[in-house]
């Protein structure tokens, strides 16, 4: 909770200094994760989309949802370590939704330094686990959900004066720890 107000007071101080016209946009792009067992999140691309505000040159908030890739059933059956002859394995990749605020430092014209750090509320789900007959969820966390913080930091690349491609890491932090690679279109309104 006191993550969350230190952004409203962010937004409350920063509002004001705002000398220029504020712009709304919109954002997604692909983001890379690595599989991770302990966290539920799979190997490859999974997707973020969001809206954000600029309210400055340099400060902004950014909303925005990722969608990472389902774990393979082969990298659970790998993790048992036992021989299985029959299973029933169905994930669903993790859901991490993020309130952030923004700093963006311009470097010239056409680059500028971009970071972010925030809230995150992330759920973890498997439909179903059974191996060789035997429900697993009844032993291990086939659902999981919770909140904690996040930093991202990257280098915007300006295309014209409404769209830019961003270029950033993100590192989630806590039981949903994740680190992603992200490349992110940006359109202002």
């Amino acid at each position: 909770m006191k993550f969350a107000a230190l952004l409203f007071s962010l937004f409350v101080v920063a509002t004001p200094c705002s000398a220029q016209q504020t712009q709304l946009y919109v954002l997604g792009g692909f983001v890379n994760f690595d599989e991770d067992l302990a966290t539920g999140v799979g190997d490859g691309a999974g997707f973020r989309g969001g809206l954000g505000w600029q309210f400055s040159e340099r400060f902004g908030v950014e909303g925005f949802v990722d969608f990472a890739p389902e774990l393979s059933p082969d990298s659970i059956l790998n993790r048992l370590g036992v021989p299985v002859s029959v299973y029933d394995i169905s994930t669903v990749g993790n859901t991490y939704i993020s309130l952030a605020g923004t700093l963006t430092l311009p470097f010239n014209n056409q680059i500028s330094g971009v970071w972010r750090g925030g809230i995150f509320n992330y759920s973890v789900d498997s439909e179903r686990v059974s191996v060789n007959e035997v429900d697993l969820c009844g032993f291990v966390a086939c659902e999981d959900s919770g909140t904690d913080l996040f930093l991202s930091g990257g280098v915007m690349l300006h295309i014209n004066e409404k769209a830019s491609l961003e270029f950033s890491v993100t590192q989630y932090n806590g039981d949903a720890e994740a680190q992603t690679v992200n490349t992110i279109f940006r359109y202002r309104f």
